[in-house]
């Protein structure tokens, strides 16, 4: 199957900044590194973020398609979901992308980046490259060509699925907004309530847009009708279930288009846009006479009188061909529907009934008719689609009357089918025209005839011919299409009443109600029964009245038995009429009224608004107790802020309500009130057991002394005697009283706090300086207040910090002992823990906070704060406890792991995911500038990387997912992948720039590459080309890092396959005993259990890793094979053999086959030989379409020659791969050593031989040239002429292994055919008629031959027998004894038709009498 390639990346609008990102998109193993001064991976900031979205949107849609066009066309599961609805959710993420992701992605974009991007550049660039130029023109070439018809269903429901979702909020053709600046996707799709905060555009602006999403309704409404045309067309497939089965799709995705086509076009017509209608009304009209011609013309395409596979055939597929023609029939009614007028014809426009036909009908969105067609196209004309809508409720009547549609002049359906798969006529109404006309005139012949017979309408049915007859479904569709109509255009009202009417008393079945044509007896009652009731329906319409319907409808249904009914429906009809044309007067006797019960909603009701009541009165009490502070919100300005207080300072209560603490110490007067507006109301609810609330309490005491020449006073402050010994005792731990633990405890809540408002101030403060003082304050402060607990708004903090470090302690137990140490550091220092990991929470409201250079964010950013937390553990480190700088780092990087953790869990999270990105991409600038790094940091930087989870999520696909959880967890994806690739531009950093840490850097690397650490498989291949063509070609010291890391993953994954050996034996075991039959019948590497699959995906990536750097490094493959081919480590060689094929490759062609090949052998000790084979046999693989060099024939030979076994032979499996290159000449010679193997050495020698030659398998070539030797390799027949003339006494070959090896082919059956044998045979027998003495085994294959090849009897005994007797086989004792026992077998097989007495007869007479005489004629 064809699959999609990735668009071009490119834009109209911008140009994209080329990024080398360390060629981590590089898939050349060889690529060169640019120099230091070259862009970096940091560069990926400055590309442009509308392009990176477009990339990722364009792969996912890439994939999905992908996914899509490689499907069977089968459901996997049908007992769960049919196929329809399996390929339903396939598509399910390009429906997502095109109608939602990609416009709300735009708009996040043109908010995000409002310098550089603008909302309509986005939302034009999302459009153009995922709708206009991938997803609309992928589905509209499957809809139209794709070989399954499941699939092309698929996508003519996609166009529909579309053309809805583009009409919901935010999408491209939004029809929900009333906002003018937020229409369409340029807004998330409010309600008028959100038009206060719409963004101004100009009117300019406001018609551009206009015509911007007019052009893409266009294009999407003309890529559906294109889609449906090759589905309606006959012969799609040469099935005629398959052809109907798809022309079935395609009549309702016609039907589905159709109204919004039209709606589109009189909307052009409207804004006099005459060529824009235009195009699509061409197109339009095609596709209703395609479908026209699918319902009436199938009789001349299938051939005169009827043919097969068409819906007009009573043969072949009826469920597939009525499956059709109750589409058409539905089509056929909404093309009425539209083509016809909505007003009661002869009422007056103000009349009572017409205003009631005419209510709501311009409101609904769903209906069209000729009043909503503007007028004045020269070309779109009403009159022109209403002559078409009159004929086609013509055909419908006849359909319903007929039962079927009456019998068409051949002729006149030959002139039709011409025109219109020619597309001819004057207009584009004629083509439809053509169609119809023959059908609606038949049936108006045959119901003027009726008519002229009497007063009675009589049908003959005996002489009547139809071209197809209707069945069960398609009469009920027929039936409910004209009662339809007559109730939703009063124009057909009287025709609709009559044609029922006049069915219902001629019904199908006759009198007796029997089977008729397609419709069985049931299916008769039940047609009988529904137009019964059509007739009782229209009767109780009005219009049955005011048309004259009523006495013919009555008359129907009292011949049905139903005259009660009848009375009761016409009285009805009366009233109504009466009611709707009588005065004020009549309607208000009527006395109609409706009202609605609501006893018990009322109950209901009453009770919320007790309990909405009861809460207010709650909350407004508690906060008249809390007093001013909490009562009223504080303006910011203090003066504003005095006058509040001053103003309300009459509404205090004459007392404070009772307080669980016991009486205040201080009085309510001006110094409480000022308190409280010092301090926002926070002073009236403070514990007055904490002596430091209020300006340090009774701490400490002021002395005011004499006034000075300056006339200031001096103040003293000295602080409480009591206070001073009390930290005088805790500062040298001596014994306190309880009076001073309080103290203490206090002490350390008070430092906390003020920490705490430190922290805060240089958050929110205005002066750059002011907040870069604060911060090295509270960094300062942080590590001085050990054991100091935060406070409550900084709880969450160190919470999270605790808890990150926690997870990265049960994650990494290789760091146990390390992690264990931070997580105590954590625990020891919380302020420290609290301020590493501040930023990395959510908060409540989002305060703006202040970065280095001086500028706010409004969102949460990662500020210096942690920065000068690690440069003060860095200063102290230097002095005394220098772990206590890794651990703070580690505590560090552990919170922004678990932050990212957080959010890839919570994708619906906004501001996790936005803090989580923050972190992540302020990460590598922070670790960049730290002092130095540690191996546990950068291994926990690497557990970024473990996205797996979230990539799962984003993958797997529910019905029960609503779109926009499945964007959410898209954007997770993405920002997750984004934050991984940021953790690998640290380990790049770290490789690159810090020599003393470059080793633990590459050794994360190399672990994340080669699976070991937790990655996605994107995120394994970009950290493989990280360290393949990034750090491996820096210099040589980075190249021998990533060698000895690769070689540790490698070590690893020996000793992972050792230790899993045992139990991976006893899997393969039980599943082989279970499993006997299939491992005989496919071999024993398709019996692969469970747990060797798992080991084998666990060591295939290291090993593709080391394979890498053997193309580097051709050198190291000694380990690669030394380490594969060690006692248990069988997962491990298997996949290095599976993966071989890509190293030969790679090595041949950077250092030459030949060369490697004799490099590699040099290598290779005596143990590791089976691999040295695997590596050789790849290097001339059979499904190369080059032939080995001789280069590489003479190196094979050469390792044979230096590889010989224990007892001085040579060994033929080293040259084994080459033989299909060599000359037979060299075969013939070698054919001895092959024959001296084993079995299997033997049996795949041959097949290597013949493995170019398939059309030579049956056939001896002769050289073109007898005196030089040119022909290469060896058949099949070769190879058993040759074998059978091995002198096998002078080679030194025992006689019973040469006729097992003839043995060996026989019983080979697939490769030696009895047509090779037949060959074979043939042409050693041919040569002994030239004087060829036969070889010694060949009467001994023919035996053998007869036993196991009953098909090579008869040549046996009339040609092959009678030739020997020719060539005086007689004269050779062994081939004369063999002969004879041949013949034996043979003679007595005449019962099956085949004998060898003729050949016997052939025999000269001593010799017929020496056989007689041996064996009596029975």
């Amino acid at each position: 199957m064809m699959q999609i390639d990735d668009p071009q990346q490119q834009s109209l609008k911008l140009k994209r900044q080329h990024s080398d990102s360390l060629h981590l998109i590089d898939d050349d193993d060889n690529a060169a590194i640019e120099s230091d001064t070259s862009k970096t991976l940091d560069d990926d900031e400055e590309d442009s973020p509308l392009l990176i979205a477009l990339d990722d949107l364009e792969s996912r849609v890439v994939t999905a398609l992908n996914e899509f066009k490689s499907h069977s066309g089968r459901a996997s599961n049908p007992a769960t979901a049919n196929i329809h609805d399996e390929l339903s959710s396939v598509l399910r993420p390009v429906v997502e992308i095109s109608s939602h992701t990609g416009p709300s992605t735009a708009r996040a974009l043109s908010a995000s980046y409002p310098h550089i991007l603008n909302v309509d550049l986005c939302v034009d660039e999302m459009y153009t490259r995922l709708n206009s130029e991938l997803i609309l023109p992928v589905i509209l070439e499957c809809a139209q060509s794709d070989l399954v018809p499941a699939k092309r269903s698929a996508c003519l429901a996609l166009f529909h699925t579309l053309h809805i979702e583009w009409q919901k909020a935010g999408s491209y053709l939004d029809s929900t907004t009333n906002a003018p600046s937020l229409a369409g996707p340029y807004g998330p799709g409010v309600t008028s309530t959100a038009i206060v905060s719409a963004p101004p555009y100009s009117a300019s602006d406001a018609n551009r847009r206009n015509q911007i999403r007019s052009m893409r309704k266009s294009e999407l409404l003309r890529r559906w009708v294109q889609s449906a045309l090759p589905n309606l067309a006959p012969g799609a497939y040469t099935s005629s279930s398959l052809d109907n089965s798809v022309a079935s799709r395609g009549v309702l995705s016609a039907s589905a288009a159709l109204k919004p086509c039209l709606r589109y076009m009189a909307e052009r017509i409207g804004n006099a846009d005459d060529a824009g209608a235009l195009r699509l009304f061409l197109p339009v009209m095609r596709m209703i006479a395609g479908v026209l011609g699918r319902l009436f013309l199938e009789r001349v395409r299938g051939g005169a009188g009827g043919g097969s596979g068409g819906i007009g055939s009573t043969t072949g597929d009826d469920m597939a061909s009525d499956s059709l023609r109750a589409t058409c029939i539905k089509f056929l009614e909404i093309v009425i529907l539209c083509f016809s007028n909505r007003a009661i014809p002869g009422a007056a426009a103000g009349s009572h009934a017409a205003l009631r036909m005419q209510k709501g009908g311009s409101k609904d969105a769903n209906d069209f008719s000729l009043e909503d067609l503007p007028p004045g196209h020269p070309i779109i004309t009403r009159e022109g689609l209403e002559e078409i809508g009159e004929y086609c409720f013509s055909t419908l009547r006849g359909l319903v009357l007929l039962g079927g549609q009456a019998a068409i002049d051949p002729s006149l359906l030959v002139a039709a089918t011409t025109a219109a798969s020619s597309l001819g006529g004057s207009s584009p109404f004629s083509q439809i025209l053509d169609i119809l006309k023959p059908a609606a005139l038949a049936f108006l012949k045959v119901e003027s005839e009726a008519e002229k017979a009497g007063s009675d309408f009589v049908l003959d049915r005996s002489s009547m011919e139809l071209d197809f007859g209707l069945s069960q479904k398609s009469y009920s569709l027929s039936i409910n299409a004209v009662q339809m109509l007559a109730t939703k255009r009063p124009v057909f009202f009287k025709d609709s009443s009559t044609c029922l009417a006049r069915r219902t008393i001629d019904p199908p079945g006759g009198s007796t109600g029997s089977a008729d044509g397609l419709l069985t007896k049931a299916a008769v009652t039940g047609i009988r029964t529904h137009l019964r009731s059509s007739c009782l329906t229209l009767l109780r319409n009005f219009l049955s009245v005011t048309s004259g319907c009523w006495e013919i409808l009555s008359t129907a249904l009292a011949q049905s038995d139903m005259k009660a009914q009848a009375d009761r429906a016409l009285q009805a009809s009366r009233q109504q009429l009466d009611l709707m044309m009588g005065g004020r007067a009549a309607r208000n006797r009527a006395a109609i009224f409706y009202e609605w019960d609501t006893s018990a909603d009322d109950s209901r009701a009453a009770k919320r608004q007790r309990d909405t009541d009861d809460a207010e009165a709650r909350v407004r009490a508690a906060k008249m107790a809390r007093g001013l502070g909490s009562g009223i919100q504080l303006p910011t300005s203090m003066v504003d802020a005095c006058e509040l207080v001053l103003l309300n300072l009459t509404n205090l209560p004459s007392k404070r309500p009772p307080v669980a603490a016991s009486s205040r110490k201080h009085p309510i007067n001006l110094d409480f009130v000022v308190d409280a507006v010092l301090t926002n109301g926070t002073s009236l609810s403070i514990d007055e057991n904490h002596w430091y609330d209020r300006d340090g309490g009774d701490a400490w005491i002021m002395e005011e002394g004499e006034v000075g020449k300056d006339s200031r006073r001096a103040l003293t402050f000295t602080m409480n005697s009591k206070v001073f010994a009390a930290a005088e005792k805790t500062t040298h731990g001596a014994e306190l009283k309880d009076s001073e633990k309080a103290y203490a405890e206090q002490s350390k809540v008070a430092a906390s706090m003020a920490f705490s408002r430190i922290l805060h101030s240089s958050a929110s403060a205005h002066s750059e300086a002011v907040a870069d003082f604060g911060k090295q304050l509270a960094a300062r402060l942080a590590w001085t207040l050990k054991g100091v607990q935060p406070s409550t708004d900084m709880e969450s903090a160190h919470t999270m910090a605790v808890e990150a470090t926690e997870k990265s302690l049960r994650k990494d137990t290789d760091a146990e002992e390390a992690l264990a140490g931070s997580l105590e550091f954590a625990l020891d220092y919380p302020l420290v823990s609290s301020c590493l990991a501040y930023d990395l929470v959510p908060k409540g409201s989002v305060v703006p906070m202040r970065d280095d250079s001086g500028s706010t964010n409004s969102g949460p950013s990662i500020s210096s704060l942690a920065m000068r937390i690690l440069n003060e553990a860095y200063i102290a480190s230097l002095d005394e406890n220098k772990e206590n700088y890794e651990r703070c780092l580690d505590v560090f990087v552990s919170s922004v792991v678990n932050a990212c953790d957080l959010s890839n869990k919570t994708p619906n999270d906004s501001e996790m995911k936005r803090i989580a990105n923050t972190a992540a991409s302020s990460l590598p600038q922070q670790l960049a500038v730290v002092p130095s790094i540690s191996r546990t940091a950068l291994n926990l930087v690497g557990s970024l990387c473990d996205i797996d989870e979230i990539s799962k999520r984003a993958s797997t696909k529910s019905s029960q997912q609503t779109i926009a959880e499945s964007a959410a967890l898209h954007a997770a994806k993405a920002a997750a992948e984004k934050r991984a690739t940021a953790a690998l531009l640290i380990l790049r950093d770290v490789a690159l720039q810090r020599d003393a840490m470059r080793g633990p850097a590459v050794d994360c690397a190399v672990a994340i590459a080669s699976g070991r650490l937790p990655g996605s498989p994107s995120i394994e291949d970009k950290a493989l080309k990280l360290v393949m063509n990034v750090i491996f070609s820096k210099n040589s010291d980075c190249a021998n890092k990533v060698v000895e890391s690769a070689t540790k993953e490698l070590e690893l994954a020996t000793r992972y396959a050792i230790n899993n050996h045992e139990m991976i034996s006893k899997a393969n075991e039980s599943i082989a005993k279970k499993k006997e039959k299939e491992k005989q019948r496919h071999g024993s590497k398709v019996l692969q259990s469970d747990e060797e699959k798992i080991a084998l995906n666990r060591v295939r990536k290291p090993v593709v890793l080391f394979m890498a750097l053997c193309v580097r490094r051709p050198e190291i493959i000694k380990a690669l094979m030394e380490m594969s081919c060690r006692e248990g480590a069988d997962v491990l060689a298997k996949a290095v053999k599976a993966n071989m094929p890509k190293l030969t490759k790679a090595v041949s062609v950077k250092f030459g086959a030949a060369n490697i090949a004799i490099k590699v052998s040099d290598m290779a000790s005596v143990k590791e030989t089976p691999l040295l084979l695997s590596f050789l046999d790849n290097l001339a693989p059979a499904n190369d379409s080059s032939m080995p060099s001789q280069e590489l024939i003479d190196a094979c030979h050469e390792i044979q020659r230096n590889r010989l076994d224990e007892n001085g032979n040579t060994d033929s499996r080293y040259i084994t791969p080459v033989v299909s290159a060599m000359k037979r000449t060299e075969l013939v010679e070698k054919l001895p050593e092959f024959v001296r193997g084993t079995d299997d050495v033997f049996k795949l020698s041959l097949k290597r031989m013949s493995e170019r030659l398939g059309r030579y398998t049956m056939i001896f070539r002769d050289e073109p040239d007898s005196s030089e030797s040119t022909l290469r390799g060896m058949s099949s027949c070769e190879q058993l002429v040759y074998l059978h003339h091995l002198d096998f006494h002078a080679v030194g070959i025992p006689q019973k292994r040469y006729l097992d090896s003839i043995r060996l082919c026989l019983e080979n059956d697939e490769v030696f055919t009895d047509r090779v044998i037949q060959a074979s045979l043939d042409y050693m027998s041919g040569k002994n008629l030239e004087g060829e003495s036969l070889p010694l085994a060949y009467m001994r294959t023919i035996i053998l031959t007869c036993s196991k090849h009953e098909s090579l009897h008869s040549w046996i005994c009339h040609v092959l027998l009678p030739r020997l007797v020719e060539g005086k086989v007689y004269a050779d004792k062994r081939q004369w004894e063999g002969w004879m026992r041949c013949a034996k077998m043979l003679e007595n097989t005449r019962d099956n038709g085949v004998s060898s007495l003729d050949a016997i007869k052939k025999l000269p007479a001593e010799q017929l009498k020496l056989y007689r005489a041996k064996y009596p004629q029975q």
